[in-house]
């Protein structure tokens, strides 16, 4: 087990849009990126397509610590990205939170 000073979180987070209206999802999500990045506390913040089901889209992040996430979950960027997803989208968004433990 580590023991890291840094209790950095590591963060999965799946969506699945409704295929009609993937290119419209992809854009607001696609926005979101640069301003994440921009934040100070932000280790990674990609986002990603599933090769085996391109359906689905992920973004891998990392961030210094829980509150720094909780943080970015409650800006602006994401409440709006949110708000804008909210009937684009298949089925809720999940997201999975992980620490490094070797």
């Amino acid at each position: 087990m580590t023991t890291s000073s840094r209790p950095i979180v590591y963060v999965v987070t799946d969506l699945w849009p409704i295929p009609e209206k993937m290119k419209e999802v992809k854009k607001i999500l696609y926005d979101t990126v640069p301003e994440a990045k921009k934040e100070r506390t932000c280790l990674k913040y990609e986002l990603c397509e599933n090769l085996n089901d391109r359906a689905q889209l992920t973004f891998l992040q990392a961030w210094s610590t829980e509150q720094a996430l909780e943080d970015h979950l409650r800006s602006e960027i994401i409440t709006k990205a949110t708000e804008n997803l909210r009937d684009l989208l298949e089925k809720p968004t999940e997201i999975r939170r992980y620490k490094n433990i070797g």
